[in-house]
């Protein structure tokens, strides 16, 4: 047994301990609640009290989990309590619905009032929560559910379980495309000394864009999370600080298209997508704003390949003038400015070898807009080009992540899916996971911060 840092805020786990936890992603076989509360809580601090946890809905068997590892349990009390707690894990999964939501966000919201009164400062909360996905849109009950959270405490970071796929018959019946339920987030939580409350938190309305007309035929890659090595990058689209592997998104191409339609990306960067989509024996077409990128991608092609590259602004709708309508369109977006973040490690490496660092030096890059709504209107924008630019019915892939910036988590993915609401339907996400990516003991004795080595592949349906 590894002895206890003693400058460890947070755990009694030693380093090696603490990195195994780091992933922002795990197989979901059995009951994780003992991993979480022992990274999350020590057995004794400083001023001489044991861990306590509060678990909600408390049954025998969690109870067990928790007493198992030498941590006490108290209630969530409805009236002032002087038991507190170091911890809270807050299962939600039985909420399947944005109605059924609706109807408990009352008691939800007087959990959290128990939660702010007996959770210690700078302690964490897990809330244990799924999206559904059908045939006719997705209902985001874990994000609406981030939602009424973040009002009273601040979201510091995301991990996602990943089970092993199980189809029922009627899933296998559905007309329009869907991701399998089989990924269940675990969305975390800190309460601060100090944080701005909302009055009123106000959930997002159902989707207007619901159909129960069947949609285009497609095939039958439905799976809520797998594993995908790239191979090595060549040398030419090196150049890319952020390039997406062809053989991925190879996959969502056979899947959304037929042979000889058309691809479309409108950031098309060193035109990786255009090369799996001729690949895939389908004529591609793009956009791409830095003239450097569009050279490269350019002597990606022969003559006689069926691909068009615009050198322009997906912003503006010129751009899309002489390209013809798209059967499906699969982008990457910058993932806002993140490049331009000190303290990378990948970054530095870029500068020792020579290589650009960041998309490009233009003002209207979506790469170099530092205020984060701003940039969220801009992809909007670039989207609503798109949407006008797909056949009725075709799909629309976009893979991103959400990031972290100064301690803070946005959450580009389901902001975007927010604002497309009125441009398209929203099918559901699916999560490319990495499992060849180094760890780094980000936050190591003071706070909890993941490796985020998954990745939000989000899937819309253009109906109109």
């Amino acid at each position: 047994m590894s002895i206890p840092d003693p400058k460890n805020r947070i755990n009694d786990l030693s380093g090696r301990e603490w990195l195994q936890f780091q992933k922002s992603w795990f197989l979901l076989e059995k009951n994780p609640l003992p991993e979480f509360v022992k990274f999350f809580t020590k057995y004794q601090y400083g001023d001489g009290h044991r861990g306590a946890i509060a678990i909600h809905p408390e049954n025998a068997t969690m109870r067990e989990l928790v007493l198992a590892q030498n941590r006490e349990v108290h209630q969530l009390a409805a009236q002032a309590s002087q038991n507190y707690v170091d911890y809270v894990y807050l299962d939600f999964t039985t909420i399947n619905s944005l109605s059924q939501l609706r109807q408990q966000q009352a008691e939800i919201e007087k959990l959290i009032d128990r939660i702010e009164r007996q959770l210690r400062d700078q302690c964490y909360i897990t809330i244990v929560v799924n999206n559904k996905h059908g045939e006719n849109g997705s209902e985001l009950v874990a994000w609406e559910m981030a939602k009424i959270f973040g009002a009273f405490f601040q979201q510091k970071d995301e991990k996602i379980g990943c089970r092993k796929t199980t189809v029922d018959a009627q899933e296998e019946k559905q007309n329009g495309w869907a991701p399998h339920n089989s990924v269940t987030y675990f969305l975390h939580f800190r309460k601060e000394k100090q944080l701005d409350r909302k009055a009123k938190i106000e959930l997002s309305q159902p989707n207007s864009k619901v159909k129960k007309t069947p949609a285009s035929v497609v095939g039958n890659f439905r799976k809520a999370w797998y594993v995908h090595r790239p191979p090595r990058r060549g040398k030419g689209v090196l150049l890319h600080p952020a390039k997406f592997p062809e053989d991925l998104i190879e996959r969502y191409i056979k899947n959304f298209t037929q042979p000889g339609e058309v691809v479309l990306d409108p950031m098309a960067g060193t035109g990786s997508a255009l090369v799996a989509a001729l690949a895939c024996g389908r004529s591609a077409c793009g956009i791409e704003l830095n003239p450097d990128f569009v050279e490269i991608a350019e002597s990606r092609f022969s003559k006689n390949d069926p691909f068009q590259l615009i050198t322009g602004d997906a912003a503006k709708a010129e751009s899309y003038q002489n390209l013809p309508p798209a059967d499906y369109c699969i982008t990457s977006p910058p993932y806002w400015d993140m490049l331009r973040m000190r303290g990378s490690e990948t970054q530095k490496k870029r500068k020792d070898a020579g290589l650009q660092r960041w998309y490009s030096e233009d003002p209207h890059d979506a790469g170099n807009i530092d205020d984060y709504h701003d940039f969220i209107k801009l992809l909007q924008q670039i989207y609503h080009l798109v949407a006008l630019n797909l056949k009725p019915h075709a799909y629309f892939t976009v893979i991103v992540k959400n990031v972290k910036k100064q301690g803070v988590i946005y959450p580009l993915a389901w902001d975007i899916v927010a604002a497309l609401k009125d441009d398209f339907l929203y099918c559901g996400e699916q999560f490319w996971c990495q499992d060849d990516q180094r760890l780094s003991p980000f936050g190591y004795r003071y706070a909890w911060v993941s490796n985020t080595f998954h990745h939000y592949c989000l899937t819309f349906r253009r109906d109109v």
